[in-house]
Order: C-alpha cells, then sequence, then structure tokens
C-alpha cells in the first residue's frame, strides 16, 4: 500500500487575538529509494513563544530537515537510518538557523524551535525529537507515544534544536516499520495524549485514521481542508490557545465512505 498522508499547521487562538503569525511548521514527503522501495518523511516544528522570529526557525527546520533526510534515503534507502543521520539533520537545521539568524543581526535563539521526525520504510522506521510534542505511532493496533514529551527546569519550558546543548537532548529510536503514524506540537499534547499514564489518547485519533484510510487519492486535498478546519475550530480552540501542528499518515486502507475530521 501507497502513503496517504495529510498534515496543517494552524494559528493558536492567543497569537490570532496579537496578530501573530503561527509559529508552528510541518514537512511531509513521500519518496523511494534505488530499489523503488517507498518512505515516508514527515517533520513538525514550534517556534519558542519567547522567539522573534520562531516561525522563521520552525520553517527552516522543517525544510531543511525534510531535504536532508529525502536525500539520505533516497540514495541508502534503510541503510541510511542510523543516530549518526539525526545529528546530521540536527547539525545541518542549526548551521541554516545561524546563517539566517545573522543575517538578521539577531542571536540565534531569536529562531528557536522543537523539532520532531520520522522516516518510515518498507520494514525499519526512525524516529528523533528535541522538546515537546509528540510522535505517535501504531504498534499491535495500538497507539503509543515514542517519546514522552520532554519538559524544561521549569513549567511550560522544554528544549529547543538552538540550544547550546541540544544534541543532549537529542532522542533517537529505531523500530520496526508501522502503517500509522502521528505527529503533533504542543499546542496539541492535552488532546492527544494521557498525562496521567503516559499514553496516546485513541479517541483523539482512531476517527481521523478512519476517515484517512476511506480517502481515495483525489481526496486527499479535501482531508487537508477538513483537518484545518478542525484544528482551527471553536472545540479546539476552547482547550487550547496555542498554534497546532497535526501530520497523520497511513498506508492501511479502509472500506466504507470518508468521514469528516
Amino acid at each position: 500500500m501507497s502513503w496517504s498522508v495529510i498534515g496543517s499547521s494552524v494559528v493558536g487562538s492567543s497569537h490570532s487575538q496579537s496578530s501573530d503569525p503561527c509559529q508552528d511548521s510541518c514537512f511531509y514527503y513521500v519518496t523511494v529509494d534505488a530499489t523503488g522501495a517507498s518512505y515516508l518523511v514527515a517533520l513538525a516544528a514550534d517556534g519558542a513563544g519567547s522567539a522573534k522570529f520562531g516561525e522563521v526557525g520552525s520553517e527552516l527546520a522543517c525544510e531543511t530537515g525534510g531535504q536532508t533526510l529525502l536525500a539520505a534515503v533516497e540514495a541508502s534507502g534503510e541503510e541510511a537510518f542510523s543516530s549518526s543521520l539525526a545529528s546530521s539533520v540536527l547539525q545541518t537545521v542549526r548551521v541554516k538557523i545561524e546563517g539566517a539568524a545573522s543575517a538578521r543581526g539577531v542571536p540565534t535563539r531569536e529562531l528557536a524551535c522543537t523539532l520532531l521526525g520520522a522516516v518510515i520504510g518498507p520494514t525499519q522506521a526512525m524516529y528523533f525529537q528535541i522538546g515537546d510534542g509528540a510522535i505517535v505511532v501504531r504498534h499491535d493496533d495500538g497507539l503509543s507515544p515514542v517519546f514522552w514529551p520532554e519538559s524544561g527546569e521549569y513549567a511550560n519550558m522544554t528544549y529547543f534544536v538552538t540550544d547550546a546543548n541540544a544534541s543532549e537532548h537529542l532522542y533517537y529510536e529505531e523500530r520496526d516499520t508501522t502503517d500509522e503514524v502521528a505527529l503533533f506540537t504542543d499546542g496539541l499534547q492535552r488532546l492527544a495524549l494521557v498525562f496521567a499514564t503516559e499514553t496516546a489518547h485513541a479517541p483523539f485519533f482512531e476517527p481521523m485514521f478512519k476517515a484517512l484510510r476511506a480517502s481515495s487519492d483525489e481526496q486527499t486535498d479535501e482531508l487537508c481542508a477538513a483537518l484545518k478546519r478542525f484544528l482551527s475550530s471553536d472545540a479546539i480552540n476552547e482547550r487550547t490557545d496555542d498554534d497546532k501542528t497535526l501530520i497523520l499518515a497511513t498506508r492501511r486502507s479502509g472500506a466504507g465512505s470518508v468521514v469528516s475530521v
């Protein structure tokens, strides 16, 4: 089965009220290696609320990280999967952000952002993360987070790719492949995770995965638009006023008509 993927980053109600831009970004792409095997590459980033150009940092992190991962898997397939590849993504992103900060005459912390990444191949998958947000994968027909969101020393603090010790907070894991994955930034944590048990809140994800499984290629744009409306809805904004990013991907097929997310 080929991958079906949707994703969206939307501004939070608190930023809308202050006319601030959305500081979240996302990247997702399906590519093939030299053998024709299919790979999903997905990243999400959240610009720090205290960063003047957080939206620039998150966009650079996703685009630079995404292109680095695509080049690696297109050349070497699953043999590219390694902690050194995740470290290379981090270093490449940091260099890109440092250049953008220098061009603006500001410290790199003004472009601070978190970063989550997933590359899923035919038999293996690699995941990495700096900061909060989460990657949720399906395993044995259940959903669970790969890493638990890392908080900083104080409440509402986390770690960023621009931190001097960012490499110490780069989490990495390889697993057997999965057929379904979700990536999201911290604006959705309280809706998508159960903090008491450090588990995924399955009822949040299952209706959306069901819709995605049942969709055709022609209906993907429609589902993307529906996802954006959902993330911007009053029902979501009543629970969180932060920017929100969500990527959903499946290579399962589901019978039945598409339902709205």
